[in-house]
């Protein structure tokens, strides 16, 4: 089992018995903290990031990636070796290299600040180096980050027939179904088709989304797609709802989160919250498990795991 984002929307509307419309607006809002919840007490590899990037001479600062959150290791390239810095308290290294124009090939490393909000590359979080970098170095990156939510995942739109050009920030609307999302971003290819790209939040009306149509499947051949700003238009498609790896492989820890997210909301009752808060723990159980006892050994090492016989 596995859940696209609209899978997971209908399943919280059917446990719940509610499809109230405020109830169904916060939908969105129960998968998020459900997510958040998975993302903090289980640490999966799928949670990891590698980046490249240039450690600039006689510049002791290096600025991070917009989704880093902690480091798991920082090293250099300096000529055929690769060399892990230590990191340090901001304190340890302006004390260990209290003239910044003094020059070395750095060993440590340390947070300098953190962006409260991104908005460009000037706004990112600051890595500074001891001693600070005598050359230029590549440098990698091993980091933990936040993976995007299943709620912002778009919804993509394989079209075929198009005519104009769709603009990212329109809205689609089925011409049948009078549905209407927002464009995230339009590709084209040949042969008049191209690639839509929707805010899955944006989506109204009772089109493709709302009848919870599956991963490949077509949302109605002969309806026509228009842009209202472009005047752009596509005489049929196929639709793929958007997963993430937790949607997909941990599904039950997902489902169970966001109802319990939802009971909450609704003042539900509390044998039912405590219900779905045990089946919650127990996926998350399974979840850890994975990610903390399976990913992180090998058989080679330890031997296969050995339990009592029942």
């Amino acid at each position: 089992m596995s859940f696209t984002y609209a899978q997971l929307k209908s399943a919280i509307q059917e446990y719940t018995e509610n499809t109230e419309t405020t109830f169904v607006s916060y939908i969105d809002e129960f998968i998020r903290s459900a997510e958040d919840r998975i993302f903090y007490l289980v640490d999966l590899e799928v949670f990891r990031k590698n980046a490249t990037s240039a450690v600039t001479q006689n510049d002791q600062f290096l600025s991070l990636p917009q989704d880093f959150l902690a480091f798991f290791s920082l090293s250099i390239t300096n000529g055929s070796s690769k060399e892990f810095l230590l990191q340090k308290d901001v304190n340890f290294i302006q004390e260990y290299n209290p003239n910044s124009s003094t020059t070395g090939t750095p060993r440590y490393y340390a947070l300098f600040d953190v962006a409260e909000a991104v908005t460009s590359p000037s706004t990112y979080s600051n890595v500074i180096l001891a001693p600070t970098p005598d050359s230029n170095y590549t440098c990698e990156l091993h980091y933990f980050y936040r993976p995007t939510s299943l709620t912002d995942e778009p919804v993509i739109l394989n079209l075929s027939g198009v005519s104009g050009t769709f603009s990212a920030g329109e809205y689609v609307q089925g011409a049948t179904s009078e549905t209407l999302a927002q464009v995230l971003s339009y590709t084209a290819s040949a042969g008049s088709t191209g690639t839509l790209k929707l805010f899955p939040s944006t989506f109204s009306g009772t089109g493709f989304l709302a009848n919870n149509v599956g991963v490949g499947s077509s949302y109605g051949t002969t309806e026509t797609i228009n842009g209202l700003g472009s005047s752009a238009s596509a005489t049929s498609g196929t639709i793929t709802n958007p997963t993430t790896w937790i949607s997909q492989n941990a599904p039950n820890a997902l489902l169970y989160g966001s109802l319990y997210e939802a009971y909450i909301y609704m003042k539900g009752e509390p044998d039912m919250l405590q219900l779905y808060d045990k089946q919650f723990s127990e996926a998350l159980t399974r979840l850890k498990d994975l990610a903390e006892a399976r990913e992180n050994a090998d058989a080679y090492r330890r031997g296969l795991p050995d339990r009592q016989r029942t």
